[in-house]
């Protein structure tokens, strides 16, 4: 018998996992807890996935999937390095002001040590960084010296950490960075990576 899969039930599942991650971390999340957020059975969310690890690395990898479908946007034009360095940190500003909740999520995933990100969408995720830092570096914009850990923790992690910040500072304003903030962001980007 196939799965009726309700598209409104799994959103609901999506939503109340980012908030919990976001409230309690990786691991104070459990399944149970997804499923009584979201109003959906606990045999809802185990028809469509295994565990929550699984659930949450697949919206993990949703979130990151924005990123990587704005560079693969941006590479049949082959656009300049520090272009593309500023689309996606403006991508990342774009994505704190609108749904906040999924610049959280990434952030505490990536502060926890209790979560592992699945190897397979790690690997996906570095193809991004790898051609980035082949075009930095093709066009003597990135130093030599930098590795794809190093961009993926200058470009996405400081990116992170400083929108965290604003998080903090922002006291529930509508908008949480400023575009002079994400000038400032950028600059600062830059610096790191010449």
């Amino acid at each position: 018998m196939a799965r009726i899969t309700d598209k409104n039930k799994i959103e609901r599942l999506k939503q109340s996992t980012m908030k919990l991650v976001v409230e309690n971390g990786f691991g104070g999340a459990s399944a149970a807890l997804i499923s009584k957020d979201a109003g959906v059975a606990a045999g809802y969310f185990y028809m469509h996935y295994k565990g929550k690890y699984e659930m949450v690395n697949a919206i993990f990898q949703e979130v990151y999937q924005e990123f990587i479908i704005l560079f693969e946007e941006m590479e049949p034009d082959n656009a300049p390095f520090f272009e593309s360095i500023e689309t996606i940190i403006h991508r990342f500003v774009k994505l704190a002001n609108t749904e906040p909740i999924k610049v959280k999520f990434l952030y505490v995933l990536s502060n926890d040590y209790s979560f592992a990100i699945d190897p397979t969408i790690r690997e996906n995720n570095f193809q991004v960084i790898k051609k980035l830092k082949e075009r930095g570096q093709k066009s003597n914009c990135l130093d030599t010296q930098i590795t794809e850990d190093d961009l993926y923790l200058i470009l996405f992690i400081n990116s992170l950490q400083y929108i965290n910040q604003r998080f903090k500072k922002s006291h529930n304003k509508e908008v949480i960075i400023s575009e002079l903030e994400e000038k400032h962001l950028f600059y600062l980007i830059t610096k790191f990576l010449k």
